[in-house]
């Protein structure tokens, strides 16, 4: 494998790797939202467990989403 390749390589590895950041970003808030409305949910674990577990989790998916982005516009 001669350097061009490599490098090309590498570079839809970090493509993928920015989407799958992005997707597991969306997906972590969607889910927090979701355990956010559900009352069964709250129920089981109480109010302020839940909000505070969610709320980290919103804020981790973020920090994906931004991570992810960043590495896009690096690239170009």
């Amino acid at each position: 494998m001669d350097l061009n390749e490599r490098n090309d390589n590498n570079g839809i590895y970090g493509h993928f790797k920015s989407s799958m950041d992005i997707g597991m970003g969306v997906m972590y808030i969607v889910i927090s939202s979701y355990a956010m409305k559900m009352q069964f949910i709250i129920d089981k674990y109480g109010k302020s467990t839940v909000w505070i577990i969610a709320s980290l989790f919103i804020f981790y998916g973020g920090f994906r989403i931004v991570r992810g982005l960043m590495f896009y516009k690096k690239r170009k």
